[in-house]
């Protein structure tokens, strides 16, 4: 049984609905049907090699901690210093995937680096500002990634921190494959270090004189997977090794990653909600009911997302520098608006007739867009209740609002995460085909790009 105490400091500290776009409410009802479908992923874990250098970095990471003279992880102080020591860990991965000229994967904070590399690596921050190099622990790689580690048995001791068995393992094979020049070992750090001088410059030990090899030889050895290359298997015997973890047999990850397999390449992410509803191998694990609501949902939501990106790309072309206000009404008129708002009526409908409906737990919120949207007459009046509901039930920032008879923008043109509800379906496969377990080329097609765009500051685009 994991502490509950040491459980929740793993996560972010801010509330999720503040960075999280969330634009209609319905972020309760897809996390329901991803805890389900992929338990213990998340959307942004679509790279199985970061488990395996986050392993390594997280053992190393360990050792600078504890020779400082850290003990305990039961407290957010303490928990911020532990991840002192592992922030410049990740970057310093970063810097090395740079370095290597190799074409880009999923490198959170690559525009710093960017900056710190032309300035010849001087700045101690990695050429982030104070708030930037605070907030990376949100949005950098062991946030995409600290659900796994916390949650995945193997990996850490269960506090997503302290890495043990397969953890150790997985670093163990990221050394052993680093250019010998870059390897660390427990010498290195029995020498008189005066650890007590880095508290609080944990970023300059490791630049300086914890892993001055990081960038040598950058083109040998393990890295980042090139977004092109997600969909390949990884060497042995790492992606044995990450298998058992992720894939254990019988788990519903693997399941649902074989169930996905039979996914064709001209499908589209529908037919894979309707694919999984109507599979009898994942009914036998989640209950004959569990998945019943998944189509249906997953249309009605990416219709009233298509709806609001349609308002939202008038707003943008009737501003000559940024988005303007646009009468509501004339801005029902469009047909990019229009056309889409009738889309969400009919599903609106389907969703109010549907017998799967009652016992779904999370459909308060779909129904209330429903019943908003059917008995709207008029396409303005249409138009009026999905502003009127993103205002109300919307989370994080919100696009526009509705004031006067005109709709206002609220954000500027690239402040908007405009992702579909998703279900780590994207996440889930490209794991499966790293690790071996199917072939996920028919899924990857179907699902699409799923992961949710941010900047390299960690604001969503």
């Amino acid at each position: 049984m994991i502490d509950e105490s040491v459980w929740y400091l793993t996560g972010p500290w801010d509330p999720v609905q503040v960075r999280r776009g969330d634009a209609l409410g319905f972020r309760a009802g897809s996390d329901h049907f991803a805890d389900l479908l992929a338990p213990g992923l998340s959307n942004s874990t679509s790279d199985a090699r970061w488990i395996s250098i986050l392993a390594w970095c997280l053992k190393w990471s360990h050792v600078a901690w504890q020779k400082a003279g850290s003990q305990t992880l039961t407290s957010q102080e303490a928990q911020a210093a532990r991840y002192a020591w592992l922030r410049p860990l990740e970057l310093l991965w970063v810097d090395r995937a740079l370095e290597s000229g190799r074409p880009l994967g999923q490198l959170r904070g690559r525009k710093s680096i960017e900056r710190w590399r032309k300035a010849e690596r001087g700045h101690c921050n990695f050429a982030m500002t104070t708030d930037q190099f605070r907030r990376y622990r949100h949005v950098g790689i062991y946030g995409a990634y600290r659900v796994v580690f916390r949650t995945m048995p193997g990996l850490t001791t269960g506090d997503g921190w302290t890495p043990s068995g397969m953890g150790l393992r997985l670093a163990e094979w990221v050394n052993d494959g680093l250019p010998r020049g870059a390897r660390l070992d427990a010498q290195r750090f029995d020498v008189r270090t005066q650890w007590g001088r880095w508290l609080g410059e944990e970023a300059e030990y490791w630049v300086r004189h914890g892993w001055p090899g990081a960038g040598t030889f950058a083109s040998r050895g393990p890295l980042p997977t090139p977004d092109g290359d997600v969909s390949s298997p990884l060497p042995e015997p790492e992606r044995a090794i990450l298998a058992d973890v992720l894939f254990e047999l019988s788990s519903v990850r693997r399941v649902t990653a074989e169930v996905l397999a039979g996914v064709r390449v001209d499908q589209d992410h529908s037919d894979v909600c309707d694919h999984l509803a109507g599979s009898e191998k994942l009914a036998l694990y989640l209950g004959s009911e569990s998945l019943a609501p998944l189509p249906l949902f997953s249309r009605f939501a990416d219709a009233a997302m298509h709806a609001m990106r349609g308002a939202w790309e008038e707003l943008v072309a009737a501003g000559e520098q940024a988005p303007q206000p646009v009468e509501v009404r004339k801005l029902a008129k469009a047909s990019l608006v229009a056309d889409r708002l009738e889309r969400v009526q009919e599903l609106g409908a389907a969703w109010l007739q549907s017998p799967t409906r009652a016992g779904f737990q999370h459909g308060s919120v779909p129904t209330h867009l429903a019943q908003a949207i059917v008995t709207a007459r008029t396409p303005t009046a249409r138009l009026l209740a999905l502003v009127r509901h993103h205002d109300c039930h919307g989370g994080g920032r919100r696009w526009f609002r509705e004031q006067s008879g005109s709709l206002v923008p609220l954000v500027a043109d690239s402040g908007i995460a405009a992702s579909d509800y998703r279900f780590r379906l994207s996440a889930l496969c490209r794991l499966s085909a790293q690790c071996g377990v199917s072939r996920m080329k028919g899924a990857l097609a179907a699902v699409g790009r799923t992961d949710q765009v941010r900047d390299d500051e960690g604001d969503m685009l």
